[in-house]
């Protein structure tokens, strides 16, 4: 069991988070929404049913995002030792399903109206098996208004779904949108299977009437796997009028696979 290791690098990552101002916080506040959404659950540090393990987690800041500006990764690569394998070193990884990148940029330059959208927390959307989930167990503060790392302020959770981290984790959230996309016997369903890449959609159409289409059985789609396509973009004034508001992202450029895509000259650089 490597809990020792999770305390040891849950303490470094509260010291860390004390010195910024507000961040304790918002972590906090990331872990409670996935507790109600029922992404997490509290587990009794008694219960070790099957094999349990550890995953030490930290913050990442991302100041110019337009939605969370704090992401919590969860390293499932950590070791106790050298010698010792990690979670990712026991599982496997399955086979890879992205889309070839340069055909998928292609398509993208190829449309005279574009479409990119995301989505919303796509690793959290994929249920995890109630007897695999003690592998993904995770250590944080029942307190964190007091954060102290004693014993009695410590609370144990597990995820009940994939978290992202975990090396299978592209494998599951691309065969289940797959699967989803397979069962609509429809020309959208198709062209989203093959302008998807991990949680991206990057398509688009050559009219305002097929791009607001696509965007409307689109966001249907996927809301029957109960996933929500948001932050989407296009560099067509009429199709971004008919996206709601708190769905939509009101900029001049946007990074696509790597590139920044300039909206008004509709190129990517």
């Amino acid at each position: 069991m490597n809990r020792n290791l999770a305390f040891g690098r849950l303490k470094s990552n509260i010291d860390r988070m004390k010195k910024k101002q507000g961040l304790l916080k918002q972590y906090d506040s990331i872990i409670q929404d996935q507790l109600s959404k029922e992404i997490i659950e509290k587990v009794d540090i008694h219960n070790t049913e099957g094999l349990v393990h550890y995953i030490p987690h930290h913050a990442v800041i991302s100041p110019l995002k337009t939605t969370t500006k704090v992401r919590i990764v969860y390293d499932a690569s950590a070791k106790t030792k050298k010698e010792v394998k990690s979670l990712n070193e026991c599982l496997h990884r399955g086979p890879v399903l992205l889309q070839n990148l340069c055909g998928m940029l292609i398509r993208f330059r190829l449309y005279r109206i574009a479409i990119v959208a995301d989505i919303e927390k796509g690793f959290l959307q994929v249920g995890l098996q109630p007897s695999e989930r003690n592998v993904t167990r995770f250590l944080w503060l029942k307190d964190c208004e007091n954060p102290t790392t004693n014993k009695d302020n410590i609370q144990e959770y597990r995820f009940c779904r994939v978290p992202f981290g975990v090396i299978f984790s592209p494998f599951l959230l691309g065969a289940t949108i797959d699967s989803h996309l397979m069962t609509y016997k429809t020309p959208c369903a198709e062209q989203i299977r093959h302008d998807i890449y991990v949680d991206n959609l990057i398509t688009g159409a050559n009219s305002v009437v097929d791009a607001i289409s696509i965007c409307s059985e689109s966001k249907a789609i996927f809301r029957e796997a109960s996933m929500n396509l948001r932050e989407w973009i296009t560099n067509d004034r009429c199709v971004n009028e008919f996206i709601s508001k708190e769905d939509r992202i009101n900029s001049n450029s946007n990074n696509v696979l790597g590139h920044v895509w300039d909206i008004k000259n509709i190129h990517c650089v």
